[in-house]
């Protein structure tokens, strides 16, 4: 079913009174954004603090930016022959994680010539949250400085992943249905207008990021199209826990979390769907029998 915009969303106040509830998209762009800042903003724009992602732990800043090394160069005895700079975890306990830079040689065709282990070495102190690292080689100390620097923004800056993480987990309470099968547009129930403005606020407040709303007109093509957006919404929600055989369990973990998401929103369409109420409210008895039985699977 195609989704004509113009013809769903409301264009003046009266529509807006009777209107269904919204259509909502969103995109998060590229950012940084430390852990104060954010917390101003859920708390400036009414969405609240409570939002506010997990404090970002050194040892995964550092995890992460050690990670990201990616260097070669040419060696000076053979044109033919160039150093892979890797990375290799060497030691952790409560206090200190080390990594090590290792420079591998390679020739043209990336066959592994030589391996030297310890060109550099990088180390966290994981009571203060410091960094230090040990090198001779002049490109292995720019590396060092460069995992340092990324370092410091990972631990103290939230990034574009985890703020996009965050923003769905605030869509996900507000009860909505996809419009489109890869999500991307959303309806939003008319019980969750205040806090959809305020998430929307939010959003366009961010650097590099956009979000709109707009209200979705009472008519009957509307109403026929929000049941069959739900609809078509449980089919998959019920096909996906029928067939959970090949999926891992973090995947059937948030097959089951989304399932109860939509088991416990479905009270916030009872105005909206009164046809095909009977049917529908079947479809939310199977899903919770599903969802059920695949977490009694997960726990054998």
């Amino acid at each position: 079913m195609g989704i004509n915009l113009e013809e769903v969303i409301a264009t003046t106040a009266d529509n807006l009174e009777g209107s269904l509830g919204h259509l909502f998209w969103w995109s998060i762009g590229k950012q940084t954004i430390s852990r104060e800042d954010l917390e101003d903003l859920l708390i400036d724009t009414g969405v609240g603090e409570v939002w506010l992602p997990n404090a970002i732990r050194p040892v995964d800043a550092f995890r992460r930016a050690t990670s990201e090394v990616r260097a070669k160069r040419r060696t000076t005895s053979s044109p033919n022959v160039f150093e892979n700079f890797l990375i290799r975890e060497v030691f952790s306990d409560k206090r200190t994680v080390q990594r090590n830079i290792v420079v591998e040689q390679v020739d043209q065709d990336n066959k592994q010539l030589g391996y030297k282990a310890d060109k550099g070495v990088m180390r966290l102190d994981k009571e203060y949250g410091t960094f230090s690292f040990e090198a001779e080689d002049p490109d292995v100390v720019r590396i060092c400085e460069e995992v340092e620097h990324k370092f410091h923004q990972y631990r103290d800056y939230y990034g574009s992943q985890q703020v996009r993480a965050m923003i769905a987990r605030i869509s996900s309470s507000l009860a909505p249905t996809p419009v489109r099968r890869n999500g991307v547009i959303y309806f939003i129930p008319r019980q969750m207008n205040n806090g959809l403005s305020n998430l929307v606020e939010l959003i366009n407040r961010l650097d590099n990021s956009e979000a709109f709303k707009g209200p979705v007109v009472n008519t009957d093509d509307n109403v026929e199209m929000v049941s069959r957006k739900l609809n078509d919404h449980l089919d998959d929600l019920l096909e996906q826990l029928e067939g959970t055989e090949g999926l891992r369990k973090d995947q059937v973990r948030n097959l089951i979390t989304e399932t109860n998401r939509v088991i416990k929103d479905f009270k916030n369409y009872d105005q909206i769907i009164l046809s095909e109420k009977e049917e529908l409210r079947e479809k939310v008895t199977r899903l919770r029998s599903e969802a059920l039985k695949a977490m009694q699977e997960l726990e054998t």
